[in-house]
């Protein structure tokens, strides 16, 4: 192989965060190499080619034939340079064409001529796919970075052929189907594995792109460090070894040292929220945490965590006074939308400590009636999907359609540092998007985004700068919600299950 191929998926031993570029600026690197690095397309095809096939044996050792599915551009072409290596090594293979040979132009052409020379045996009909034999493994090289909307025939039946077989599938550079830029896919080739190059794409890691990637390789062709500092990454991805952490505590430390978290919310009926970001924030190191809410709920706070200062609050003028002591503020848990709450909202929105936004604070904010206007620097909003679209005044399809420019769009209406929750999520702040992979499908219930944000809070409260704190934060309620999972299952997880984890996990 030309160059060093390494694990993306679950890497953790890198230092520095793994830029992800979108496609545009993918193909600006692969003209940068082939202009400044002088090596001709066709050159870094063959490499290409190599690289995936090195890891089609490497991944399956007993590898007995391949199907390789390619269409008509440079995707197509990397599937032709596979199919010529596997046949110079005597390997059965068949290729399944999805654009005729006379349509094919430039190195994609070069490719084919290269597996017709080598003898492979090629098929016209995309979704004429026999039976697959044991130790065989698909190969999808049909549609690559330049894909966006909907599949078309041939395309559509090959992609459904793919999935259908009971057969390991191998992407080339990036599923078909799949939003190279945004994640987004209709219907896409679920694969085993997917070999990229030059560039990562941000798909492969965003909305369904690691449902559908499976482990990703990647592999720069020789690119060399130059190149990439010319080009600018619309995402950094951050792993628990690239992150920020807390430094070591003092022998000498005391409590004022950590900060005093206070958390407002918990209107009736909503208490548990308020409670839980509470004790997160505890869990998370912070050195005092106090509690403002109903007074229903301060009986149920002392029992539950009697370390939480909690305070019964009937008004934001009751508030007030409160909030000359806390270095952070969360405001949101429980929080609710009645009067009482847009009074909580309005009185900690001009607070002088920062502040953490969640929930239903962020539903007032989107409503124009409190604290209309208002941009701080010092303040992380913590949307997820809905909450995001009533922030922007769009739909959740919207939304969901391009989550790293909802993102963006947040955080330049209201400044500060944005967390956009899901799978995969995002931190927005002033100097660019970074994204967290961590979680799993049990943390969506109830109760989880209340513990985020004791989390995030606890965090600026111990002195991080916010959006350290806030990658932090997604990082460890992440990687929290794995622990107990890997304990207890994904079904049935609750939000509390996460505590213990959090308190090893930031140590």
């Amino acid at each position: 192989m030309d160059s060093q191929t390494q694990t993306a998926v679950g890497d953790t031993g890198t230092q520095a965060p793994q830029p992800l570029y979108r496609a545009a600026t993918v193909r600006q690197l692969d003209q940068l190499v082939i202009g400044q690095q002088q090596i001709p397309g066709l050159v870094l095809m063959k490499r290409a080619g190599r690289a995936a096939f090195e890891c089609l044996r490497q991944r399956w050792p007993d590898l007995g034939a391949l199907q390789v599915f390619c269409g008509g551009g440079n995707n197509g072409g990397d599937g032709y340079v596979i199919a010529a290596l596997a046949a110079q090594r005597q390997l059965p293979v068949t290729v399944y064409v999805g654009v005729a040979a006379e349509k094919l132009q430039g190195e994609a052409l070069d490719a084919y001529r290269f597996a017709e020379q080598e003898g492979v045996r090629f098929v016209s009909d995309l979704a004429d796919l026999p039976p697959v034999e044991k130790h065989t493994v698909l190969v999808d090289a049909l549609l690559g970075t330049g894909f966006s909307g909907a599949l078309r025939e041939p395309v559509q039946s090959a992609v459904a052929c793919i999935n259908k077989a009971a057969a390991p599938v191998l992407a080339v550079d990036i599923p078909s189907g799949l939003n190279a830029d945004t994640g987004a896919a209709d219907e896409a080739v679920r694969a085993d594995a997917t070999v990229t190059f030059i560039g990562r794409k941000a798909g492969l890691y965003l909305g369904r792109g690691p449902a559908l990637t499976g482990e990703v390789v990647f592999d720069d062709l020789g690119a060399k460090p130059d190149v990439y500092r010319q080009v600018a990454p619309v995402l950094n991805r951050f792993d628990g070894a690239s992150l920020e952490r807390l430094p070591t505590r003092a022998v000498d430390s005391f409590k004022n040292h950590f900060g005093h978290v206070m958390v407002v919310g918990g209107d009736h009926g909503f208490g548990g929220a308020a409670l839980m970001a509470s004790e997160a924030a505890a869990r998370t190191g912070a050195g005092l945490v106090s509690l403002a809410s109903r007074p229903e709920h301060v009986a149920a706070a002392l029992t539950r965590v009697p370390e939480v200062m909690a305070h019964p609050v009937v008004s934001g003028q009751e508030l007030e006074p409160l909030l000359e002591i806390p270095s952070v503020i969360a405001v949101g848990p429980g929080l609710g939308q009645s009067p009482w709450s847009e009074q909580l909202l309005a009185r900690a929105g001009r607070a002088a400590a920062p502040l953490v936004l969640d929930a239903d604070a962020l539903n007032i904010l989107a409503g124009g009636r409190v604290l209309a206007g208002v941009r701080r620097d010092d303040w992380v909003l913590t949307p997820h999907v809905g909450e995001a679209a009533r922030l922007l005044g769009i739909s959740t399809a919207e939304v969901m359609a391009d989550r790293v420019a909802a993102a963006q769009a947040i955080q330049q209406k209201f400044s500060g540092v944005v967390i956009l929750k899901g799978a995969g999520t995002l931190v927005a702040h002033a100097e660019g998007v970074d994204l967290i992979n961590s979680g799993n499908p049990g943390m969506a219930s109830g109760g989880m985004g209340d513990l985020l944000t004791g989390v995030t809070a606890a965090l600026i409260g111990q002195g991080m700068a916010l959006p350290a704190a806030a990658r932090l934060a997604v990082w460890l309620h992440g990687e929290a919600g794995n622990l107990a999972a890997a304990e207890g299952g994904q079904r049935g997880l609750l939000a509390t299950d996460l505590l213990p984890h959090i308190r090893r996990l930031v140590d």
